[in-house]
Order: C-alpha cells, then sequence, then structure tokens
C-alpha cells in the first residue's frame, strides 16, 4: 500500500519539494540588499530560459481556446506568487501561511461542485486537520492582523485554486513546453514593473543576488514542472492535498541551510500534516 502512495503522489511531493526549495534561499537574497521585482523577474525569466533549453517536445498547434486557458493560467499563476509575497510584507508568515493554504480546501470543493461529486466526511476533516497543522507548525499568530495583508492571502489563495482548475484540462499538456508558456508574459510584466520602478537597474544587481535569485529560480522551474505533471496524473484535489507538505519541507531545507532551530510546535505540526496527508491519500475517496 505504501508503494502504491509512494508512485501515485511522488510528482506532487517532488512539486512541493522544488517550490519550498524557491522558497528557502529567498532570505539570503534579501539579505544582500535584494528587491521583490528583481527577484520576480530573474525568477520568470530564469525559468523561461530553462524551459526553452528543457522543452524538447515537437511544437503543436494550439487553438485559440487553448491559448487563452494557457494565458488565464500564466497571468493566475503570477497573481499567485506575487500576491504571496505582498501578503508576508503586511502581516506576519504565520498568519500568511495560515491563508494562503486554504487554497487545497477551496481547490476541494470548487472541484467538487464541479463535477457535481458527494463530498465526503473524511476528505474534508484531513483538509482542515492539515491547515490545522500548518498552522502549529509555524506558531500562528494572529495579533498582528491587518486587513489587506489578509486580503492578498486570500486573492493568493484564490489565484492557485484558479490555476488548478484550469490546468486539469485535456488541452493542457504538462512538460516544459507548458513551463515555458506560462513564464514568458509574466516575465515580460515583472522585467516591465522592475525598471520602471527601479532608478538604477543594472548597476545596483550584484553577482550574490543574481546568484540567490537564480538558485531560487531552479526550485520554481521544478516546481512547475513537476506540479503541472502531478495534475495531469492525479487531478488538482489530490495535488493540493499533497502540497500541504511544502510548508515541511521549507522548515526542514531551513534547518539545513539556515541552521533554524525546530521547537515542539513543529515537530507536532508536521506530524500532524504527515498523518492527514497520509491518511486522505490512503483511505479517502480519489478525486481525480
Amino acid at each position: 500500500m505504501a508503494d502504491n502512495f509512494l508512485s501515485s503522489v511522488i510528482t506532487a511531493i517532488l512539486a512541493a519539494f522544488f517550490f519550498s526549495l524557491a522558497a528557502t534561499v529567498v532570505p539570503y537574497f534579501y539579505n544582500v540588499g535584494g528587491t521583490v521585482f528583481l527577484l520576480l523577474s530573474v525568477r520568470y525569466v530564469s525559468t523561461f530560459i530553462f524551459a526553452s533549453v528543457l522543452n524538447k517536445s515537437p511544437k503543436k498547434t494550439k487553438t485559440k481556446s487553448t491559448h487563452t486557458r494557457l494565458i488565464l493560467i500564466s497571468l493566475f499563476q503570477a497573481l499567485f506568487v506575487s500576491s504571496y509575497m505582498y501578503s508576508i510584507k503586511l502581516i506576519p508568515l504565520s498568519l500568511a501561511v495560515v491563508v494562503i493554504y486554504t487554497f487545497p480546501i477551496i481547490t476541494f470543493f470548487v472541484n467538487s461542485l464541479i463535477k457535481s461529486r458527494s463530498i465526503d466526511f473524511l476528505s474534508v476533516s484531513a483538509l482542515l486537520v492539515s491547515l490545522f497543522g500548518i498552522w502549529v507548525l509555524v506558531q500562528g499568530d494572529s495579533s498582528d492582523w491587518n486587513l489587506w495583508g489578509i486580503f492578498w492571502g486570500l486573492v493568493s489563495s484564490c489565484a492557485q485554486v484558479t490555476v488548478n482548475i484550469l490546468s486539469r484540462h485535456d488541452s493542457v499538456e504538462s512538460g516544459w513546453g507548458l513551463v515555458k508558456y506560462i513564464t514568458v508574459l509574466p516575465a515580460l510584466i515583472f522585467v516591465s514593473i522592475y525598471f520602471a520602478v527601479t532608478s538604477d537597474p543594472i548597476s545596483l544587481v550584484s553577482s550574490e543576488m543574481l546568484m540567490w535569485s537564480i538558485l531560487s529560480a531552479i526550485g520554481m522551474s521544478g516546481g512547475f514542472y513537476f506540479f503541472f505533471k502531478s495534475i495531469s496524473i492525479i487531478g488538482p484535489v489530490r495535488t493540493s492535498n499533497v502540497m500541504y507538505l511544502e510548508p515541511v519541507f521549507t522548515i526542514l531545507l531551513g534547518v539545513m541551510l539556515l541552521q533554524d532551530q525546530l521547537g515542539i510546535s513543529q515537530w507536532v505540526g508536521m506530524s500532524i500534516i504527515f498523518i492527514a496527508t497520509i491518511s486522505l491519500e490512503l483511505w479517502g475517496k480519489k478525486y481525480n
């Protein structure tokens, strides 16, 4: 049973790991004086270049509806990333993570409504328990509420839900070609914004900034690739459920790379997330 579990969700686990890697190196980037829009610019430009080099599939003619769907995925994915970063500027990271990680629950309910499926109690309970596990993991602190921070966190969550639902379609073929397609427009947008808001955009960039932002881009590239691959295999609901492991990987990478120290609540939070995620995959309904 364990082998079947791992084989079915391995791509989602890899997506969670790579996304957490992308997030873990960001503190190094900020510590050397990097800005948000520089990070976004390098992330998306680098990811576009990586995907272009790695894409070996033949170019296929896309219909107008397919182009529209992919453009929407591109824009909503960029909205998710940028809103996430802005949210954690306005509210504590602990609160932002809990707000943003409502997207697996929302994806579950939206997908059930679209597919006219019944909702089982175990699935709902496991998703809520996973969210509670994240709150325990990050030692949730709601003492510094900011309505705009909450708002942008919810915008980020809803944007990711939209990406999840739009990506489960026959016209959306996972692979490096998809990653290349959905990163070109955000790359142009973020680069334009960076040059517009930065007085001296070239000379202010150091080699350390480029190094850490490119490492973050490598994580994002792998995350995008495996995330969309997972959706094509097990669907948006199960992929979103496994993505609850991303904060766990981020904490563990922080221990290895940043020498962070784990407290009791973090061990408890990780245990809750692992138990809830595995329980839902092994015994819950498989909402492919």
